[in-house]
C-alpha cells in the first residue's frame, strides 16, 4: 500500500537532491511543468520515486499528466497506481 506521504516525501527528496533552489513549501500546489524543464530530469525524477516507492510507472501512461498537473494531483495518481 503506497500512502500519499510517501510519496510527497519521495518528490521532496528528489528535488533537495536535484533542484536545491526550488522551495518545497508548496511542493504539492507546485506544477511539475515549473520545475521540470528537460526530458532528462522528468526521466530521473520517474527513477527516483519507482525506486523510492516500489513501484513500476509508465511514462506513456501518465503521459502529460507528469508535467500539466501539481505534484499533489500527481501523487494523488500516484497512490491510485501503486494501490490500484
Amino acid at each position: 500500500m503506497i500512502e500519499r506521504k510517501a510519496v510527497l516525501e519521495a518528490m521532496t527528496e528528489f528535488f533537495a537532491e536535484n533542484f536545491p533552489n526550488v522551495p518545497r513549501d508548496n511542493l504539492e500546489g507546485m506544477k511539475a511543468s515549473d520545475v521540470i524543464q528537460q526530458s532528462l530530469d522528468l526521466v530521473e525524477f520517474v527513477l527516483h520515486l519507482e525506486e523510492k516507492l516500489g513501484l513500476e510507472i509508465n511514462i506513456n501512461t501518465l503521459g502529460e499528466k507528469l508535467i500539466t498537473k501539481t505534484f499533489g494531483e500527481l501523487a494523488d495518481d500516484l497512490v491510485a497506481i501503486g494501490n490500484g
